[in-house]
């Protein structure tokens, strides 16, 4: 199932600086086993540029995506199933998702930033097999579990995985599940902070953006509790004045 051809571009991990190396998408069915991968075009510079910015927005919509749609096409498909994660890196700078309200590091398996930059830029290279190397596109990759070995896989691969990061399902704080915000954090070498947006798969849409702060609905009987607190209130204040 991998996928081949002119119309793949293989995502930059070549040369010594920020402006080549580029950011990668995956998502990870778990009954399906099959591994979606998107080469975003977006650099580690542009993002490092822009990490305290709260109008700088991503904005992707894959629903004319063939390799995303034979994702979600499977009979088997439904959303609770898939995980998804971003990752940059190169020498000891990387971005990584994480689960909203988690910090950095909880990485599973690699303890430092150096680390975990040359693990992500490995597996972009195992995504890159097969793919033709032309920085001027932008396209997707659809794998199996049951493809050959370090071709870009979520859970398995050649010592380079994901899981040395962010897990198998359910394995780690960096693997978001489909529908919730993800934090987006920017680690160099020990110095960590967090980028001002965060990073949303739901429905056939992946963004970045500074989200708004959802209002939580108070529950019926904190409202109930209120107006009779203040219908108390009220009453002790005539049997004062009465008394008065």
């Amino acid at each position: 199932m991998a996928g081949a051809g002119a119309a793949n571009a293989s995502i930059r991990v070549s040369g010594t600086t920020d402006a080549t190396r580029e950011l990668y998408f995956q998502a990870y069915d778990s009954v399906s086993k099959l591994t979606y991968s998107l080469d975003l075009g977006i650099t580690l510079a542009d993002l490092i540029a822009n990490v305290a910015s709260e109008t700088y927005t991503v904005n992707r919509d894959l629903s004319s995506d063939a390799n995303w749609t034979a994702l979600t096409s499977v009979a088997s498909y439904n959303p609770s199933n898939v995980q998804y994660v971003l990752a940059v890196g190169r020498s000891s700078k990387l971005f990584i998702t994480q689960k909203e309200g988690n910090t950095l590091p909880a990485y599973d398996a690699i303890a430092t930033a150096a680390g975990v930059a040359t693990v992500i830029s490995n597996h972009a290279q195992e995504i890159n097999v097969g793919l033709v190397n032309d920085p001027t596109l932008n396209v997707s990759k659809l794998v199996s579990d049951t493809d050959p070995a370090g071709t870009g896989q979520w859970a398995t691969g050649l010592g380079n995985l994901p899981d040395d990061i962010w897990g198998t399902t359910g394995g780690s704080a960096a693997a978001v599940a489909f529908g919730q915000k993800a934090d987006f954090w920017y680690a160099q070498s020990t110095n960590v902070t967090k980028a001002a947006g965060q990073w949303l798969l739901s429905g056939n849409t992946l963004e970045y953006k500074v989200f708004p702060v959802s209002q939580v609905p108070l529950p019926g009987a904190v409202w109930m509790f209120g107006a009779g607190l203040m219908g108390m209130l009220r009453a002790t204040r005539r049997k004062w004045a009465v008394a008065e």
